[in-house]
This record gives C-alpha cells, sequence and structure tokens, in this order.
C-alpha cells in the first residue's frame, strides 16, 4: 500500500530556525532510510516546500502501523504535527471511481 506522510511545524521549530531542531532533523534524516528498511517501509520520494513549513514523504508498507512507527521512531512527530494518508496512484483512483455508482 502506498502513504502519504504530510508534517507540519510552526516557523519557531522549523529547522531553518531553531538550532536543536536543525540538529534533529539532521540525524533524523541522516537515520531515516536505515529505521524505514528495518520497519519494512520503503521511501518512495520526500518533498520540502519551503514556504509553507510542510514535510512530505511519500511511502510504501504493508499497513499504516510500520508508517506510523516510522514517524514516531524517527522522531519526525516530535517537532511536527502528522497526518498519514492511504493514496492510490492516479490510474488506481480511475479505475476504481469507473466501479462506483454515479451519485448524480
Amino acid at each position: 500500500m502506498q502513504y502519504l506522510i504530510v508534517a507540519q511545524h510552526p516557523p519557531d521549530i522549523c529547522p531553518s530556525a531553531n538550532e536543536k531542531i536543525r540538529a534533529l532533523a539532521s540525524e533524523g534524516g541522516k537515520e531515516m532510510p536505515a529505521l524505514a528498511e528495518k520497519l519494512g517501509v520503503k521511501i518512495l520520494a520526500t518533498y520540502v516546500p519551503f514556504t509553507n513549513h510542510h514535510v512530505y514523504v511519500a511511502v510504501e508498507a504493508d499497513d499504516a502501523d510500520a508508517v506510523r512507527e516510522l514517524t514516531i521512531q524517527g522522531r519526525l512527530g516530535q517537532w511536527n504535527t502528522i497526518e498519514i494518508y492511504q493514496t492510490s496512484t492516479l490510474e488506481e483512483a480511475l479505475t476504481r471511481v469507473q466501479e462506483m455508482p454515479m451519485v448524480y
């Protein structure tokens, strides 16, 4: 299954402005690939827009518990509010939509 991790932090604890969080984020970023592998999570991509204090991580995992554990053990949740969304590719979503009954 594919998931999108959305992490949002306030400006005062942004790694660009906060020394302690910068060190934590740097350390966590270096350790994240090995931790993900240990938990059975494949990191597909990471995105940081820089304009909205968000971090996006696209992953694959057998279940949401492993993804949640990645955010906990990776300490992302210590300086972000975390949301985890189960996602589909556009192709998968379009196929699924064709199976749904019309509302209007």
